[in-house]
């Protein structure tokens, strides 16, 4: 492709032509040469050589790109006039000239040695998902099925029961508040299986306030380890670096609650950090707080003092098979039939669940037939001898089995620190710039990217992170980091805290460059003319680095993502090959004007450079830029020329000027984004110009995906005018989304009706068919919902803050211009919110009622219900009642008029917090878990099968609530004020508040600053309390 642009943009065919036609026949070999490298160290050098001079001609093609670019940008001329005039000047000509025939040299002795090789031509598509349209639906929705493929056998079963024990069960003789549980295992054994397993238990949510996890590294840092366990526990450290600011912050953060955390992947190495910065403030908890810490050392178990340590054993032969299995996704029939040489495949994995993931990837692929699977097995990858000791075989023929353009795609991901997260925008555009990706007639780069992406998740390559709505971001297993690394052949360098990686001295010149979170001098680099990747991420260099760059002058990424640089210089614009960079969450305070000279520029993030406020007009001579945003800064208006970038695939935190102005852009400036996937518009309150809305041409968008519309709050000034409440509902009418769209969010809007195009109805929804995901926050103006129930694909459905709405009908639910006739309705193959999920009503301060008639079928899928902050709805509505028979997560908070939760029959676990009038809660069969804080006029809980446990938190009872009488369950926890506690505690057994529980199994009581506690087991009978004078134990 790049040979092709040459000779057309040159017109001297023939040294290009040459060096197109040998490139073409060394194509056609590569596959066979990088299958036979691993045997051959002859062919390893060969495609080392090949790797060099292929680079030397992608950096000739690209000066000779810009330098032609050059000419036409400043000539009057025409097109061909201006390529002449490029060689015009003699030096440059003959310079290019002069390379182009070096290169052609190389490559012709590197084309002589294939034969004397035996590399042979080997059809490989060079065009993936090429049959696939361009507007296909390339979904990346979470599939639960993700996790439990991980999950099989008994053993493991067993492994969670033994371990839910250890972290639930009160140790006696433990005065630790908080005590820590280990999991030990070698590499790829399954040990963060094990504890995503029990993260994810019921249980746990039932027992602790909070949980949160956090991977550690190796080579970790204590305060940015700190850091994290902060962010993950729900707190924001701000710019604190300091151990004496952190520390206080997270025992803020976790004093007196009783927590659950996962550090996952914690080594030797890391004993100083806990000794010295964490096991402090952690002792912060309530008592029964716990760690659960996986590593493959059990010395760690021993420093950290576990309570109790548990060794992940190899998978039996049947398990290993079982996850084969589920990895594969064969059924029945086809299990019977393959079942003998899937046994020796796994065989062939030891029992390791990471190596049997790898192979499943490949099988998958493959097909589920007998010959496809006798190929692996007999595959001589098998045998390979010189992998080091961690790496399984089966990575390296999972390696193999992949197409030439995502293996590179693969190593590009091992030049990123351990652990972390990537998106799947970031990985795209990092494709891109590494020249992995591009537009390719009936697919966008990004289509192709996605596609990409999803293909090395469902190879077992990727691992998909959990908590996300879409799979929209990953992260690579630590083993499988190091095998690319492994992979790589010297063109990587990573240098960490008291360590670095070995510096090759292989043919290949250093490539790609990772400095992690220290200080290096980059004068030791400076021979490395040909580093292309330069990652220095939370790097504290300051402003030097920005002069200290232009030493690598083929640079085409660049990572500063939270370092503490504040300017660009002019000069640093001179990295003219630049298609990357990643400014995010630094220092950044200005751009330099001369930042259109980086034309090649592809990607560009500003997110959070809190302190950047000025956009220098120049940045709109970026003509290739496919990513921008500015999210979180200081910029309020951006200068004329933003339509000027067409090519731009996703745009963030723009805020559009007020109206069509000579000196700053406006919507209208999107009018030219045909390209645009996803957007996300701030500061709407000042667009005041619905002709400009209208220019925009949203509706036209087709592959607008994800799009954000966001109003300052209060319009960051005063409560908006009649007038301009009436201006902001014609914006956003005009602002209509195209079909295409799939994630919306509308926050701050203060229209008194949503749009027109929110008003669906009928089978077919014009605007919103194939919606998935819609949040409307703070939308304070609106009284009355439009029917999104007639929204098909909607699963995610979250409405807060609007203030205004008192009640929702059956308008929710249908269109309120049909008639509604309830036979066509049940009768009718997509009901209401047929696809529902999730839904979420917070801060509707003036919602008094919800009316769904019982003979109204809708939510059929409705998993979890979430009431918050509504202190006037009085009841739940009987529809709900009959119809959400998925419902199994309610939550009730602050909802003070409530007084009745009853008949639900497939609830399986409920919340029910801070609601004052709430009386009784009855006939919820399926229940496992309840949990009451401050409900004190609560007085019947009744016809509730017996279940594992409930938790109480009252600090204001001066009695046990009667209802605990008639309550069947496993566990009880209570919190409440000292003085109750003691009158507990000092009872006779038998005693009125004993008589209330002494039929539970066990019950915890605690105060609320966990100073008095009581432990009572019914059998063996045994009570424990700090609360008696005598700290007596019967």
């Amino acid at each position: 492709m790049a040979a092709d642009k040459v000779g057309m943009l040159l017109g001297i065919p023939d040294d290009i032509e040459k060096l197109q036609n040998t490139v073409h026949d060394i194509q056609c070999i590569l596959s066979d040469a990088e299958r036979k490298q691993i045997d051959s160290s002859a062919i390893q050098r060969w495609l080392m050589e090949l790797k060099d001079v292929m680079y030397d001609a992608d950096d000739l093609i690209d000066t000779w790109q810009i330098k032609t670019e050059d000419c036409v940008s400043s000539s009057k001329f025409s097109w061909s006039v201006s390529l002449i005039s490029s060689f015009s000047n003699t030096k440059f000509a003959h310079e290019i000239g002069t390379k182009i025939k070096e290169i052609n040299s190389r490559l012709d002795e590197i084309s002589k040695k294939k034969s004397d090789l035996g590399l042979n031509e080997l059809q490989e598509d060079a065009r993936p998902f090429k049959h696939r349209r361009r507007n296909s639906d390339i979904s990346l929705k979470t599939d639960p099925s993700v996790v439990l493929a991980d999950i099989v056998g008994d053993k493991i079963e067993e492994d969670t029961k033994l371990i839910m024990k250890w972290l639930t069960t009160e140790e006696m003789g433990v005065k630790e508040n908080v005590c820590v549980v280990a999991i030990v295992g070698m590499p790829g054994i399954g040990k963060t299986t094990l504890a995503k397993k029990i993260f994810n238990d019921p249980r746990v949510q039932e027992e602790f306030h909070l949980k949160f996890w956090v991977c550690v590294s190796k080579d970790v840092r204590g305060i940015e380890l700190l850091k994290s366990i902060i962010r993950e526990a729900g707190g924001n450290h701000g710019a604190a670096e300091e151990r004496s600011e952190l520390v206080p912050m997270l025992e803020r953060l976790i004093r007196g609650k009783k927590f659950f955390l996962v550090l996952d992947d914690v080594w030797p190495e890391s004993q100083n950090v806990w000794d010295g910065l964490l096991r402090g403030p952690m002792i912060s908890g309530a008592c029964g707080s716990r760690l659960l810490v996986t590593t493959r050392d059990d010395k760690v178990a021993r420093f950290m003092n576990a309570i109790a340590s548990h060794q992940v054993e190899k998978l039996s032969d049947e398990d290993s098979w079982s996850l084969l299995i589920k990895q594969v996704r064969i059924n029945q029939t086809q299990s019977e039939t393959l079942n003998d040489i899937g046994h020796e495949l796994v065989k062939k994995c030891n029992g390791l669940p990471l190596a049997i993931k790898a192979i499943g990837g490949v099988l998958r692929k493959r097909g589920k037939n007998k010959t496809e699977w006798q190929k692996i097995l007999r595959s001589n990858l098998w045998s390979v001898a010189d992998l080091p000791g961690d790496f399984h075989r089966a990575f390296y023929l999972s390696y193999e089995d992949l197409p030439s353009y995502l293996k590179q795609c693969f190593i590009c991901c091992s030049i990123y620190p351990e652990d972390f997260e990537f998106g799947i925008q970031q990985l795209v555009y990092l494709w891109l710039a590494e020249g992995l990706l591009y537009d390719d007639g009936d697919l966008s780069f990004w289509e192709l990217g996605a596609e990409y992406y999803k293909e090395l998740i469902s190879r077992n390559l990727l691992e998909a992170s959990p908590g996300h709505y879409d799979q929209h971001r990953c992260k690579m297993h630590d083993l499988l980091r190091s095998f690319a690394g492994y992979l790589e052949k010297g063109e990587n360098f990573i240098v960490r805290e008291n360590k670095q990686s070995h510096m090759s001295k292989s043919l290949l010149k250093l490539r790609r460059l990772s400095i992690e979170e220290i200080m290096v001098n980059l004068d030791y680099f400076k021979k490395e003319k040909s580093l292309r990747t330069l990652l220095l991420i939370n790097n504290s260099m300051g402003d030097a680095l920005s002069d200290m760059l232009l030493s690598f002058s083929h640079l085409r990424i660049i990572d500063l993502s939270g370092s503490n640089i504040t300017r660009l210089s002019n000069s640093f614009c001179g990295l003219v090959h630049l298609r990357y960079l990643n400014l995010c969450g630094s220092k950044l305070q200005s751009l330099p004007d001369s930042i259109g000279n980086l034309r090649k520029l592809v990607y560009l993030s500003l997110r959070s450079c809190e302190q950047l406020s000025h956009v220098p007009s120049s940045i709109f001579d970026l003509l290739d830029l496919r990513f921008l945003t500015f999210y979180n800064t200081k910029v309020m208006a951006f200068p004329m020329g933003l339509r000027k970038l067409e090519e731009l695939v996703e745009l963030r935190g723009f805020k559009p000027y007020k109206n069509n102005s000579n000196s700053f852009s406006s919507l209208e400036d999107l009018g030219t984004m045909y390209q645009i996937f996803k957007l996300s518009l701030y500061c709407l309150e000042k667009a005041f110009d619905v002709t400009a809305a209208k220019k925009a041409n949203l509706k036209v968008k087709v592959h607008l995906k994800r799009l954000i519309f966001s109003y300052t709050p209060n319009m960051g000034i005063q409560v908006p005018t009649i007038e301009e409440k009436k201006l902001a509902e014609d914006v956003l009418n005009e602002l209509c989304p195209p079909l295409s769209l799939e994630i919306l969010t509308i926050e701050g809007y203060f229209g008194h009706r949503l749009p027109n195009w929110f008003h669906v109805g009928g089978a077919d929804p014009s605007n919103l068919k194939f919606l998935r995901y819609l949040d409307l926050t703070n939308c304070e103006c609106i009284s009355q919902l439009p029917s999104l129930g007639q929204l098909p694909n909607l699963d995610l459905l979250r409405i807060k803050g609007a203030i205004s709405v008192t009640k929702i009908g059956r308008e929710f639910l249908l269109d309120d211009g049909k008639d509604h006739i309830r036979t066509e309705v049940i009768h009718s193959s997509i009901l209401p919110f047929s696809q529902l999920n999730k839904l979420a009503f917070e801060g509707m301060s003036n919602w008094i009622e919800w009316l769904w008639e019982q003979d109204q079928p809708a939510m059929p899928k409705l998993n979890k219900l979430l009431l918050n902050a509504c202190p006037k709805l009085s009841s739940l509505p009987k529809g709900l009642l009959h119809h959400a028979t998925s419902l199994e997560d309610l939550v009730i908070i602050a909802v003070d008029q409530i007084r009745y939760v009853e008949n639900l029959p497939s609830v399986q676990r409920i919340q029910v917090l801070e609601n004052p009038n709430l009386e009784k809660i009855s006939n919820l069969s399926s229940l496992s878990f309840i949990r009451i804080r401050n409900c004190p006029n609560l007085k019947i809980l009744e016809n509730l099968k017996p279940f594992h446990r409930m938790e109480l938190y009252d600090l204001q009872m001066e009695t046990l609530p009667k209802y605990l009488l008639a309550v069947m369950l496993e566990k009880l926890t209570i919190w409440c004020n000292n003085e109750l506690l003691l009158k507990i505690t000092s009872q006779r057994i038998g005693g009125a508040e004993w008589q209330k529980f002494e039929h539970i199994p066990v019950v915890k009581i605690y105060s609320n600053d966990q100073s008095l506690y009581a432990v009572y087991q019914k059998t063996p009978f045994n009570f424990t309390t700090n609360a008696d004078p005598q700290n007596r134990r019967n």
